[in-house]
């Protein structure tokens, strides 16, 4: 039997086969017996929240105030970025990458203060704090 208990599951509708599980209390078990199989427990770290409008970390595109900007090369546009076709630039550090892409070292900052927040249980204001 495992000390800690489930507390929510919640199957995820795509083809990875995925549960979410929730449970009750700070530490994880190994594994979790389900029927036949045994599976290893990982821990849920969600992806930084950036807003698809505006581009910035922190929030999304239903809370932003601020003006549109095209998600390939930065300008505050209003055309579609399927249809551009500027060389990517990132007005955030200035270099030649999408602002959504995921090598951007804004992008890792903000996955490590996730990650950092999700393993030690602090605030993202901690967290950032620790980082920086």
């Amino acid at each position: 039997m495992c000390p800690t208990s489930v507390q929510k599951v919640t199957m995820i509708r795509n083809s990875s086969n995925m549960v979410l599980l929730t449970f009750v209390g700070s530490t994880l078990p190994d594994r979790v017996n389900v029927g036949p199989i045994n599976p290893r427990v990982r821990r849920f770290v969600s992806r930084p929240l950036q807003c698809f409008s505006c581009y910035s970390y922190g929030h999304g595109k239903s809370s932003c105030k601020e003006a549109s900007r095209c998600g390939n090369f930065s300008a505050l546009v209003s055309h579609s970025e399927e249809h551009c076709n500027a060389a990517a630039y990132c007005f955030h550090c200035r270099d030649a990458h999408q602002v959504c892409s995921r090598q951007y070292p804004r992008y890792r900052m903000e996955q490590d203060i996730l990650q950092l927040a999700n393993t030690q249980f602090i605030s993202l204001g901690s967290a950032r704090r620790e980082l920086a």
